[in-house]
């Protein structure tokens, strides 16, 4: 059983004011008392309670990661995002909390605010554009510190931390144009809203950068729901009169699938087709052939969105914390010349 202040009060012939006065070093409480306090304290193994603590200071001092989207489809994500988001909360003494499938649920989240079982939270994939400015709305009037990861929200008073989606796109693009591809196949995914439209842009930008007309049959809009959604996306386009020569897919883990796709129909890659992801997630560089994609800088983001949300948490006042970070173009063997004839 865990020492009270009951059992050290018994312990020492002391009143409960005086243990705790002395435990909490006030003033009016005598060196030799706090000494005698202090020392049985250590002997018998006494520790104050957290909860009690945290109700006298209006402070939890834990931080809930909201995660919108199923675990299994952001677990490669999640493992780069959270030693970023822990070290900083760890190094300012706070415990992070995971909460799953709750962005989207007005009346989880009303709780989840009113209880006060965290100081701050981190929305992770929010829901679509509409539902998030009502979700940033509903947190804003409960006073509950918020910062969404890793979309970037176009309204003026709500915090986010992303990529640079539009220029990780124009990137990629213009890679393929610069190996000879002029046919280049774009997966979208608007349910991913401002994310799906940046990467639309950047795409959109560099073929007009190289003069080469946008053609609407080479763009797939996919929907992550479907289990399948990859397959679509390529099928489609391969079955084109005049397919793609290269292939950009959304994410990493919908281009490593497509690799397998490929193989299975005797599509060599790149000889015949080359494809990207979109990520820079640690098994984008161990596949065969090794995955040309974008690297988004996960773990500075994490952290970033700690140390943005833990300055909302100090100071209710200040501005909203809106941060882009750059991103890295990864070129490996899954791209390749094209060789027009």
């Amino acid at each position: 059983m865990p020492v009270t202040i009951e059992d050290l009060s018994k312990t020492l012939n002391l009143s409960r004011s005086t243990i705790s006065k002395a435990l909490n070093d006030r003033g009016d409480v005598s060196p030799r008392t706090r000494e005698r306090v202090l020392q049985a304290a250590h002997e018998l193994g006494y520790q104050p309670s957290a909860a009690a603590r945290n109700l006298r200071r209006q402070r939890t001092d834990k931080i809930g990661l909201v995660v919108n989207y199923p675990i299994h489809q952001v677990s490669d994500f999640l493992a780069e995002f959270i030693p970023g988001l822990a070290t900083i909360a760890e190094e300012a003494a706070y415990n992070l909390i995971l909460y799953t499938s709750m962005a989207g649920n007005e009346t989880r989240i009303t709780n989840l605010c009113r209880s006060r079982e965290v100081d701050g939270i981190i929305v992770a994939w929010p829901p679509r554009l509409s539902e998030t400015a009502a979700l940033c709305r509903l947190m804003s009037d409960e006073r509950m510190p918020h910062i969404v990861l890793p979309r970037r929200v176009p309204h003026d008073d709500v915090s986010y931390v992303a990529a640079d989606h539009k220029e990780g796109a124009r990137l990629l693009t213009a890679h393929l144009i610069k190996l000879g591809h002029r046919r280049i196949g774009f997966e979208r995914l608007p349910e991913v809203f401002e994310t799906d439209y940046d990467r639309h842009a950047g795409y959109t930008t560099a073929l007009r950068q190289a003069g080469i007309n946008y053609d609407p049959a080479l763009v797939i809009a996919a929907d992550s729901s479907d289990d399948d959604y990859e397959a679509r996306t390529f099928n489609t386009l391969m079955a084109l009169p005049q397919p793609p020569t290269a292939i950009l897919f959304f994410t990493d883990p919908a281009a490593i699938k497509v690799l397998s796709l490929a193989k299975a129909r005797g599509i060599s890659i790149p000889d015949d087709l080359s494809i990207t992801g979109f990520d820079g997630i640690l098994s984008s560089g161990v596949t065969e052939p090794a995955l040309t994609t974008v690297r988004q800088p996960l773990p500075q983001m994490g952290k970033l969105a700690v140390e943005s949300l833990l300055r909302l948490i100090a100071d209710e006042t200040i501005e909203p914390q809106q941060h882009t970070l750059p991103v890295e173009l990864i070129v490996r063997r899954s791209t390749g010349l094209h060789i027009r004839t």
